[in-house]
């Protein structure tokens, strides 16, 4: 299999005053076209960070990525902004443990936001209604997210996530806020996405029966990776 993410030696430090805090201490993994990659550890332990780094929503003290074959970041190189966002709407779609839908827009309307940013996108009517039959809110379209249900307002989320064709899918606790029926839900849903859809998932989560959907398990630990399994 293609390796679609290579991370070598990803630091990340913040300061305070003058003590140095290690948020991520030398991480190293790859993450291979098609594979569904769960990050676990305790509260603190850098997945957060590590995810955001990954996805380059953060940059990295020190340490090396490579997307797709591109290099992101490594000694003496880093890519502009305008790169960066290039990078964030082409290549991943992020959904959050907070679902972040907008209350007054519609179910279409939140999920076709990310066209606003991208002209190309925005009379791509044939890719919403294939998204909405892929999380199965065709019936939901016009309704605002207050008629919704929690899981219902976190496949919102995922679909708006999925609106531009993304080859990773980045998935922080996306269970967090739901109940143990609705949670199920979330995780047959993106089982589905990967199995069927191709999609590469990275999960963050504390879930335990959630992480196990990983054919990659990345655990962190103060920073530091802890154990890699499967």
């Amino acid at each position: 299999m293609t390796k679609l993410i290579e991370a070598a030696n990803l630091t990340k430090i913040y300061t305070r005053g003058a003590e140095k805090i290690y948020a991520l201490n030398n991480v190293s993994f790859s993450i291979e076209q098609g594979q569904i990659a769960a990050i676990t550890g305790a509260s603190g332990s850098g997945k957060t960070t590590l995810v955001n780094v990954v996805g380059c929503l953060d940059n990295p003290t020190s340490g090396a990525l490579t997307i797709n074959g591109q290099q992101i970041f490594r000694a003496n190189l880093q890519l502009s902004e305008t790169a960066l966002t290039k990078i964030r709407r082409n290549i991943f779609g992020y959904v959050f443990q907070k679902f972040f839908l907008l209350p007054t827009l519609t179910v279409q309307e939140n999920i076709l936001l990310p066209s606003v940013f991208q002209p190309r996108l925005r009379a791509n009517t044939e890719n919403l209604a294939k998204v909405l039959q892929m999380l199965g809110l065709e019936k939901r379209r016009e309704h605002l997210p207050g008629q919704l249900s929690g899981g219902e307002m976190q496949r919102v989320a995922i679909a708006r996530a999925l609106i531009n064709n993304p080859a990773v899918l980045i998935a922080d606790e996306p269970t967090g806020n739901l109940d143990s029926r609705r949670s199920e839900e979330i995780k047959a849903l993106l089982l589905e996405l990967n199995a069927r859809h191709g999609i590469t998932i990275i999960l963050v989560t504390h879930n335990p029966e959630l992480a196990r959907i990983g054919h990659q398990g990345i655990e962190l630990s103060d920073g530091t990776l802890s154990t890699k399994v499967r």
